[in-house]
């Protein structure tokens, strides 16, 4: 049995493996070296680090664009954490834009009331950063192209793993502490920012395990994924709404947008504009020096099929599935609800986003709790007591998984009544998965993934920040700071300690 387990490759998983000592034995589980979200990543890592700014006005963003759902002392913690953390990095090396005199450029993003975004190579942070981790563990042993299938438990206590390995094939790994770093949910919708990898596995896994799942409604749309027609050629970053890029018309008219607003409320204003019939574009045409400051925006504007819109350069926009705000339920040291068991990154939820992540937090997010996690199990803080359960039953042998079509209409920007129906057609309940086949789990987990994502936003009679439902279009008071915590096969309220300032609802 090895010392660590860590499933995912991204800045999540590698932060963790990163910091772990090396006299633990690690093993990196991933589906690809040098792909996925992390390498995706355009936009950049929020951090305090000019003089001029303040971790208290960098949390109270958090907290306005979260929608008061965010945990304050998460808020707090990962954000002051992360201004050290941050300097640390950047001293021993990571790829950072910088002046002529050294100093680490600052951008700004929507619903920032600072310039505080680090980028390198304009909109190619996550692929630079990327590149520098992966090389700073090099040393440690990788199973490439092999996905999650499953987690062990036994006696209540997470010991292993069950993936599916490049040649098809199902294999065990064994380990004392298992960290999952899966990812998010992405690929489950029409039109995504994710890889089409993307599809809650570790969610999907950790659910039947019998780990506390939480805010599962909470999914942000960005507001511009380039379209056109029907291909979807990639996410357009928010940096460039920060550096004066704005919505128009297709013959070039401004939108009433305001460009920098919370990305919940800009995916709702764009998605309304194409429900009606008319095309939106982002204007990026006053920006200077495109192709060296925003290469990856640059590059997809070149893709276009259309000269008027290489010529223009306004880009055809609409909202994609981008991020999970929920996850598997952890602790500030990435602890789930079972022991032996880990989560960190966008599988795993902290509080720290809320109803609507702030732009280029998720990086910060990773970063702190990689090493919060690592510290954890190197100094032995996990829990060893575990629990019996009754045996579970084997999943159905048909099931009919929704169309990303199906999951955009019910489960998307702009959600109705009907979505209490639809959820209602994907009834779940926790299986025993270890007999499942590797060419049947994907089945379960597209299924699982999306029944448990219907429910909550079925179960949360309100509008909150990436949640929005016609029929419910205002927040309640009497949802304030109740989080739906599913945990099996029960949905049940828990209650969110909130120390909220007075600040604006983003809605």
């Amino acid at each position: 049995m090895i010392d660590v387990c860590i499933v995912g490759g991204g800045l999540a998983g590698l932060s963790v493996a990163y910091r772990l000592p090396p006299s633990l034995t690690t093993v990196v589980v991933m589906e690809s070296a040098n792909q996925g979200n992390s390498w995706l990543a355009q936009g950049g890592i929020a951090a305090v680090l000019d003089p001029q700014d303040t971790v208290a006005s960098h949390v109270e963003d958090t907290v306005v664009a979260g929608a008061r759902h965010v945990d304050l002392n998460t808020a707090k913690t990962l954000v002051s954490e992360g201004s050290s953390l941050l300097k640390n990095l950047l001293e021993v090396g990571f790829p950072v834009d910088r002046t002529s005199s050294g100093i680490p450029t600052y951008g700004r993003e929507a619903a920032h009331s600072h310039h505080r975004i680090l980028h390198a190579g304009g909109d190619q942070t996550g692929r630079l950063w990327m590149e520098h981790i992966t090389k700073k563990t090099g040393h440690l042993t990788k199973i490439s192209n092999s996905s999650l299938h499953s987690l062990i438990v036994e006696n209540g206590r997470c010991i292993g793993i069950r993936i599916t390995n490049v040649h098809g094939s199902i294999q065990d790994i064994y380990a004392k502490h298992i960290v999952l770093a899966t990812g998010g949910i992405g690929g489950l919708f029409e039109i995504s920012s994710n890889c089409e990898a993307a599809i809650g596995t570790g969610l999907s896994a950790a659910f039947h395990a019998g780990a506390a799942l939480v805010d599962l409604e909470f999914i942000q749309f960005h507001p511009t994924v380039a379209v056109e027609g029907e291909r979807v050629l990639g996410l357009i970053t928010e940096a460039v709404r920060g550096a004066g890029a704005f919505f128009t018309t297709a013959d070039g008219t401004p939108l009433p947008i305001d460009p920098l607003a919370p990305r919940d409320q800009v995916a709702r204003q764009v998605e309304g504009y194409w429900h009606l019939g008319e095309s939106v574009y982002l204007d990026v045409s006053g920006i200077q020096d495109l192709p060296f400051s925003y290469p990856t925006v640059f590059k997809t504007l070149n893709t276009f099929e259309s000269q008027q819109v290489q010529r223009t350069k306004r880009i055809p926009v609409r909202p994609g599935a981008h991020f999970h705000m929920g996850g598997i339920q952890t602790d500030l040291e990435g602890r789930t609800s079972i022991p032996g068991l880990y989560a960190v990154g966008e599988v795993a939820c902290t509080g720290l986003h809320g109803a609507n992540r702030l732009a280029s937090n998720s990086l910060l997010e990773c970063i702190v709790m990689g090493k919060r996690v690592a510290d954890s199990i190197s100094y032995g803080r996990d829990s060893l007591s575990g629990y019996t359960e009754a045996p579970l039953p084997c999943p159905p042998k048909q099931i009919q998984v929704p169309t990303k079509q199906q999951m955009t209409r019910f489960v998307g920007v702009a959600r109705t009544t009907d979505v209490e129906s639809f959820s209602l057609s994907l009834p779940l309940s926790r299986w025993d998965l270890q007999t499942v086949s590797a060419s049947e789990i994907s089945i379960i987990h597209r299924y699982t993934t999306s029944s448990l994502l219907a429910s909550s936003a079925a179960k949360r009679t309100e509008s909150r920040g990436a949640h929005s439902r016609s029929d419910y279009p205002k927040p309640s008071d009497d949802w304030l700071g109740i989080v739906l915590t599913r945990k099996g096969n029960d949905l049940f309220y828990t209650k969110r300690q909130l120390d909220i300032p007075k600040v604006r609802i983003s809605q």
